[in-house]
């Protein structure tokens, strides 16, 4: 009766082992998509995970390039080998940290007047009112469209290193935003009388612009694996809140400055990204990218987009550098 037959030690044996299986599976579950069974482990290995949007959260696996269904295991592998090249070559660590080194520059160019601000010297309210919007207002912008720049790059080249930066990008977006609405509820009373929420909410622009930031709290609360894990199938659509932000931003932009050159060139880098952001835009190019065929029509798209999106990111920088020079000698213009 007590006796083990070879049949009871072998069915042990197999319940132990996928016992183990199963805890392996519960650690590895957030990193390959919320599968809960190992034929869903080998059906996401070998078609891929293709994320569908961007966010402000953590690339790690959301956005990956569709494998070929007959090569799955060794491509699983050459992947695996590719990323932990992508860790340890110093080409991408050294561009992923100088990506983030550029984070710092709408904070060191209002510096100095924030500093008098804070020591209280003559003219420093007069001076963050006129800085604040053309500095930190146009970083933020910046900001966000370096974020929405991630996935397109990813499409175009097929490139992972910089994938983390979507995040990075979105979480000082929101700091800069962030920072942005705060000095002017403080200091633009001789522009926009009413107290602080008749300085951030008098105007039509000024409550679309007050919506953007808002907008970005949810966004940057759960840029991070702990929100992805508690709200696990809800949080792709928390982080759809982007392109209602990117939507709002340009409502601002458009009752602020009209048909003129900042909103002219917030439109001329956007269509690109929207434009690589079509599903069928996106499928195409990754078939034709990893089939190496239409070339020539991929590269002149490319020089298209890139273009179009090179005017309009140029003029951006160009007015932050000049508004921002002035904010750090502390003679901001009078406009």
């Amino acid at each position: 009766m007590g006796r083990s037959t070879p049949m009871v030690r072998s069915r042990r044996e197999w319940y132990r082992t996928a016992r183990l299986l199963r805890r392996q599976l519960g650690r590895r579950r957030n990193r390959a998509g919320g599968v809960r069974t190992i034929s869903e482990l080998r059906t996401r290995v070998i078609t891929g995970i293709d994320g569908r949007q961007d966010t402000v959260a953590p690339a790690a696996g959301s956005i990956a390039t569709e494998p070929r269904p007959a090569d799955g295991g060794r491509l699983l592998g050459n992947r695996s080998r590719s990323a932990a090249r992508s860790r340890t070559s110093p080409l991408p660590l050294l561009g992923v940290w100088f990506f983030r080194g550029l984070l710092v520059i709408p904070f060191v160019l209002m510096a100095p007047e924030i500093i008098a601000l804070i020591l209280g010297r003559p003219d420093s309210v007069a001076n963050v009112s006129a800085s604040t919007a053309d500095v930190l207002g146009t970083s933020s912008f910046l900001l966000f469209v370096m974020m929405l720049t991630v996935t397109p790059v990813h499409t175009l080249t097929g490139w992972r290193w910089h994938l983390i930066l979507r995040r990075d990008y979105g979480v000082a977006m929101f700091f800069t935003a962030g920072t942005d609405l705060t000095l002017a509820a403080l200091t633009t009373g001789d522009t926009f009388p009413g107290g602080p929420l008749g300085r951030i909410a008098g105007h039509t622009f000024l409550v679309f612009g007050t919506l953007s930031v808002f907008l970005l709290i949810p966004l940057a609360l759960t840029a991070n694996r702990r929100a992805m894990h508690w709200l696990g199938g809800h949080w792709r659509s928390v982080q759809r809140l982007t392109y209602v932000l990117w939507l709002t931003i340009l409502i601002h932009l458009a009752f602020l400055f009209g048909l003129s050159s900042i909103f002219l060139d917030a439109l001329a880098v956007s269509a690109p990204l929207a434009l690589m952001r079509l599903p069928a835009v996106r499928r195409w190019w990754h078939a034709a990218r990893r089939a190496r065929t239409h070339r020539l029509l991929r590269v002149g798209a490319a020089v298209l987009l890139i273009g179009l999106f090179s005017v309009g990111y140029t003029q951006l920088v160009a007015e932050l550098a000049t508004k921002g020079g002035a904010a750090f000698v502390q003679r901001p213009p009078s406009d």
